[in-house]
Protein backbone atom coordinates (compact mmCIF):
# COMPACT_ATOMS: atom_id res chain seq x y z
CA UNK A 1 0.00 0.00 0.00
CA UNK A 2 2.45 2.26 0.41
CA UNK A 3 4.11 2.64 -2.96
CA UNK A 4 0.99 3.33 -4.04
CA UNK A 5 0.67 6.66 -2.02
CA UNK A 6 3.99 7.36 -2.69
CA UNK A 7 3.19 6.66 -6.55
CA UNK A 8 -0.43 9.09 -6.15
CA UNK A 9 1.69 11.67 -4.10
CA UNK A 10 4.37 12.07 -7.11
CA UNK A 11 1.77 12.50 -9.69
CA UNK A 12 -0.24 14.78 -7.95
CA UNK A 13 2.91 16.81 -7.41
CA UNK A 14 4.08 16.44 -10.89
CA UNK A 15 0.70 17.61 -11.98
CA UNK A 16 0.75 20.55 -9.77
CA UNK A 17 3.74 21.55 -10.54
CA UNK A 18 2.58 21.15 -14.50
CA UNK A 19 -0.78 23.24 -14.34
CA UNK A 20 0.95 25.72 -11.88
CA UNK A 21 1.64 28.46 -14.90
CA UNK A 22 -2.01 27.60 -16.65
CA UNK A 23 -3.73 28.42 -13.57
CA UNK A 24 -1.58 31.26 -12.77
CA UNK A 25 -2.78 33.24 -16.04
CA UNK A 26 -5.94 32.22 -15.44
CA UNK A 27 -5.91 34.05 -12.18
CA UNK A 28 -4.39 36.72 -13.27
CA UNK A 29 -7.09 37.10 -16.38
CA UNK A 30 -9.85 37.35 -13.86
CA UNK A 31 -8.79 39.38 -12.04
CA UNK A 32 -7.76 41.64 -14.69
CA UNK A 33 -10.83 41.29 -15.74
CA UNK A 34 -12.51 41.44 -12.46
CA UNK A 35 -10.78 44.89 -12.07
CA UNK A 36 -11.71 46.25 -15.59
CA UNK A 37 -15.49 45.49 -14.66
CA UNK A 38 -14.96 47.20 -10.94
CA UNK A 39 -13.49 50.29 -13.17
CA UNK A 40 -17.04 50.67 -15.60
CA UNK A 41 -18.71 49.78 -12.83
CA UNK A 42 -16.95 52.83 -10.53
CA UNK A 43 -17.88 55.11 -14.08
CA UNK A 44 -21.21 54.36 -14.23
CA UNK A 45 -22.05 54.87 -10.69
CA UNK A 46 -20.01 58.48 -10.77
CA UNK A 47 -22.36 59.10 -13.92
CA UNK A 48 -25.30 57.92 -12.25
CA UNK A 49 -24.39 60.36 -9.44
CA UNK A 50 -23.45 63.34 -11.50
CA UNK A 51 -27.02 63.16 -12.75
CA UNK A 52 -28.75 62.86 -9.95
CA UNK A 53 -26.71 65.64 -8.15
CA UNK A 54 -28.03 68.33 -10.42
CA UNK A 55 -31.20 66.81 -11.00
CA UNK A 56 -31.73 68.23 -7.14
CA UNK A 57 -29.86 71.32 -8.00
CA UNK A 58 -32.53 72.19 -10.81
CA UNK A 59 -35.11 71.06 -8.11
CA UNK A 60 -33.64 73.59 -5.63
CA UNK A 61 -33.94 76.58 -7.88
CA UNK A 62 -36.86 75.62 -9.28
CA UNK A 63 -38.22 76.30 -5.38
CA UNK A 64 -36.42 78.38 -4.68
CA UNK A 65 -37.24 80.63 -8.09
CA UNK A 66 -41.75 79.75 -7.27
CA UNK A 67 -40.84 80.78 -3.57
CA UNK A 68 -39.67 84.21 -4.48
CA UNK A 69 -41.89 85.18 -7.03
CA UNK A 70 -41.80 87.10 -10.02
CA UNK A 71 -39.86 90.21 -9.03
CA UNK A 72 -41.96 92.41 -11.28
CA UNK A 73 -44.64 91.96 -8.42
CA UNK A 74 -42.79 94.07 -5.93
CA UNK A 75 -41.42 96.80 -7.99
CA UNK A 76 -45.12 98.60 -8.21
CA UNK A 77 -45.47 98.44 -4.11
CA UNK A 78 -42.01 99.66 -3.95
CA UNK A 79 -42.50 102.38 -6.28
CA UNK A 80 -45.57 103.86 -4.65
CA UNK A 81 -44.71 103.39 -0.52
CA UNK A 82 -41.20 105.08 -1.70
CA UNK A 83 -41.80 107.79 -4.78
CA UNK A 84 -38.26 108.90 -5.14
CA UNK A 85 -36.71 105.72 -6.13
Amino acid sequence: MEPLGFFLGVVTFNALVRLKEPMRKAAVTAVSQAMNFTEVAKGAAYGIKEEVEDIIAEAHYENMKNKMGPLNDYEGEVDQQYPEH
